[in-house]
């Protein structure tokens, strides 16, 4: 089954899990007396703050709706909150797909948004649903206060299991769609928000005990929530700038020779084009340009003796050439924002049948994924000039990309990027649809 498949049905599997389990439990819902004005201002505060979420990248994000929804476990009985949540949660979805709408014009498939409501709302409940059940079981509530120790370990447990549920549900779905491991993903989000996530949790605690005493005072909790938005902005504000800046020094490297300068944007160009031809999600098509953008990285520590030769290399230079890779692996290491794209940068000179560099593995035991830039390498390089011979025509190249699939490169990549740069029909098509592409 496709990533993207196996994704929807485990989001659809939730989804459906949560509604079954609020309808089952419908009439417990009138054990306690709703508080309307309360569910108001929770429904309102939380939609407002879904309003402005933060973005890691093309699939994961972050609000500072989790202290909402943490204010309403600690203040509302459990089915009530949880349901409140999942409205909430409902509604942004909604409204998501209502702005995409507005700004693009392309009417999102009903299918799309209905999966994307019931997921969304399905982890919204599950997960304060979990944590009223934890605050439940110590016997706490912002209108009972805390009365002892035990109570006070209660708020921390039931925070961190809305936390731990909510995380897990999102990764899980992550995970599937790109084909990674789910606690990859999970270590991922966490390396660049874990602090100012939990300090959301506080601020929800201490907003929901003050509302028991104090109406107004709760509002006060709206500036720790926009310092912990703003600490949240800047934090992943600096992780791009970690990303900006690595690919400016990629840059640098092919800027010394000028043979191959942006070579690597070339590169991550004809990626993209080769993913999305594959089907690829827009996360895993991020991903592929993101690895291609910097994948000759390592090259910044091969002596410029080797790397600008204007001959063919030695067996000894070569062997120093080949370590490029692993170098790359090395720099790139010191960046979590760089995790999960390591593989891809260290792979990009395999081969399909296991002759390729640095580890001579055997390409078509790698995911589909990090078979793409070593096609779109090669054809960047065959299309332009070297210190030793002259830039192919776009026509060889193409004849080049056929006679090695299944030897050295995936025929399911080579096929995908034949149709996406050449065109499928002749070879008449190839340079000006290879041209457009790059454009």
């Amino acid at each position: 089954m496709a990533p993207r498949r196996r994704s929807e049905l485990y989001r659809l599997t939730v989804g459906i899990a949560s509604a079954s389990l609020c309808v089952a439990m419908a009439g417990r819902l009138g054990e306690a007396r709703p508080d309307w004005t309360l569910a108001a201002l929770i429904a309102v505060g939380g939609v407002l703050a879904l309003q402005f979420p933060l973005h890691l990248s093309l699939s994961e994000k972050v609000s500072v709706a989790s202290a909402v929804f943490f204010a309403a476990a600690l203040l509302m009985q459990v089915w009530q909150a949880s349901l409140l949540v999942a409205g909430v949660m409902a509604v942004d979805s909604v409204a998501s797909a209502v702005r995409r709408f507005a700004a693009t014009r392309e009417k999102p498939p009903l299918g799309v948004i209905g999966l994307s409501v019931l997921f969304n709302a399905g982890q919204g409940y599950l997960s304060v649903l979990c944590a009223g059940l934890v605050l439940a079981a110590f016997g706490v509530s912002a209108r009972g206060g805390i009365g002892s120790g035990g109570q006070a370990a209660g708020v921390v447990a039931a925070g961190v299991v809305m936390y731990a549920v909510n995380l897990l549900l999102v990764s899980e779905a992550i995970a599937l769609a790109t084909s990674r491991n789910v606690f990859e993903v999970l270590a991922n989000a966490q390396k660049v928000v874990s602090a100012q996530s939990a300090s959301l949790y506080v601020v929800g605690a201490a907003a929901a005990f003050a509302a028991v005493r104090l109406q107004w005072l709760p509002v006060l909790g709206v500036l720790p929530m926009v310092l912990a938005y703003l600490s949240l902005r800047h934090r992943i504000e600096l992780r791009r700038e970690s990303v900006r800046a690595m690919e400016r020094m990629a840059q640098e490297v092919d800027r010394r020779d000028p043979y191959t300068y942006q070579h690597s944007q070339r590169v991550a160009i004809y990626s993209h084009a080769i993913g999305r031809q594959l089907r690829f999600t827009p996360a895993e098509i991020e991903l592929v340009e993101l690895a291609a953008k910097v994948h000759d990285i390592g090259k910044i520590r091969v002596p410029d003796s080797i790397l600008l030769k204007p001959g063919r290399l030695t067996p000894a230079e070569r062997r120093v050439m080949e370590t490029h890779p692993r170098l790359g692996c090395e720099i790139l290491s010191q960046f979590s924002e760089y995790g999960k794209v390591l593989e891809l940068v260290l792979t990009h000179h395999e081969r399909y049948d296991g002759r390729g560099y640095p580890n001579g593995a055997v390409g078509r035991r790698l995911p589909l994924i990090a078979q793409v830039i070593p096609v779109a390498d090669s054809l960047d390089a065959m299309t332009t000039a070297r210190a030793y011979r002259g830039a192919r025509s776009w026509e060889t190249a193409m004849e080049e990309l056929m006679q090695g699939s299944g030897t050295q490169w995936n025929p399911q990549v080579v096929q995908a990027a034949l149709v996406a740069l050449f065109g499928e029909d002749t070879q008449q098509q190839a340079r000006p649809r290879a041209a457009a592409v790059t454009a």
